[in-house]
């Protein structure tokens, strides 16, 4: 899992995102983005973005698709961040 700043800092942007009314307490790994947190698509390529900038890597369009919960997403960020070290 991805150290607990970056883990914290994620969730916050999802819940400031969100209009559902989460706090962090309640959000874990199988929280659903779009079900859950009613994250659109288009936050979520926003987030990607941000985070790709932040993390210096890259999450494809594809790999992006994919990814429903927040476990999900950490997952991509962690194996996206292991490719770069291994690079």
């Amino acid at each position: 899992m991805a150290d607990l700043s970056l883990h914290d800092r994620v969730v916050q942007r999802l819940l400031a995102a969100s209009d559902a009314k989460l706090t962090a307490a309640d959000v874990g790994e199988a929280t659903s983005l779009r079900q859950d947190l009613d994250i659109s698509s288009l936050i979520l390529i926003t987030l990607a973005s941000e985070l790709e900038d932040e993390l210096g890597i890259d999450i494809d369009d594809e790999e992006l698709g994919q990814i429903q919960t927040i476990g999900d997403l950490f997952k991509a960020i962690d194996g996206r961040k292991r490719q770069n070290r291994q690079a």
